[in-house]
Formats: C-alpha cells, structure tokens, sequence
C-alpha cells in the first residue's frame, strides 16, 4: 500500500485587483486566490462582485507562472505580463457564454502567492497526491463515489 504525503492545509490570499470595465473605468476588486495541496495543480480565484456575491474561477497554478513571464493560456483564460503606471501587474482575461472581463492582478502579490504554494507542495510531489484511477474514472464520466 502506498502512502500519500501529508500535506499543509488550504492557503488564502487576499488582496485588491482592478476590473477593467468596457468604458475604461478602474474598478477596485476584492480578490482572494486560494491553494489546497490536496488539488495540487490548482489556484481558485474569486472575485467579491458585491457584499455577497462572488465569481470563482479555478487555473492551473502553472498558468499564473508562465503568464507572468509571457502571454499564456488558451481559450476561456489567458494571463499576460503587463506594466501600468510603473507597477507590474498581470492581466487576467477571462471569456465564458455570460461575458467577458479583464482583470488586473497585483504581480508581486500573485508571484509571491504562487511560489508561497510550490513550498507547500513543490512540482515533483504534485504527482504522489493526484489520484490518478480516480480522475480518470472522472473524466470517463463515472461517479466519484
């Protein structure tokens, strides 16, 4: 029988990220990103619209690494590098069948909170947790259970 690793409880970081509405306007944002070991590969995001209402969207955490050097992703997400007023931010565009929103994320913030997560859980233990049968019985559309 083989032993998964213990691992760290689930990490949040909050922080303020700007939404770039259509007419130009810079709307402040509360943001949480949010990293559980046991989902290894995966950074969730939300976005406090209102008092009680948030937009999640989970990535790949490799997406915010490479979309912090270069233009990244494919589809409904893509995160590119970008300077604004100085400050190095990344631009989070994400498209799905209720619309589209361009996000502004606090480089320094997401880079620390990214790297923070592969102390965690580094790139060569991600596969000792992933239960591999199970996702595959997932994706073949059979039941958790």
């Amino acid at each position: 029988m083989s032993r998964r690793p213990i691992v760290s409880d689930a990490v949040t970081w909050e922080f303020n990220a700007t939404y770039l509405a259509e007419s130009g306007e810079r709307v402040p944002l509360p943001t949480s990103l949010r990293y559980d070991p046991t989902d290894p590969i995966a950074i969730t995001m939300s976005m406090w619209v209102t008092d009680q209402r948030a937009v999640v969207w989970t990535f790949a955490r490799r997406l915010f690494v490479d979309g912090s050097r270069r233009c990244a992703g494919l589809g409904d997400v893509r995160v590119r590098p970008m300077v604004r007023d100085r400050r190095r931010v990344l631009l989070v565009e994400l498209s799905s069948p209720g619309g589209h929103a361009l996000i502004e994320l606090p480089a320094n913030r997401v880079n620390d909170f990214v790297n923070h997560t592969y102390d965690l859980l580094p790139v060569s233990a991600e596969d000792a947790v992933i239960e591999h049968d199970l996702e595959l019985r997932v994706l073949r559309g059979r039941s958790r259970s």
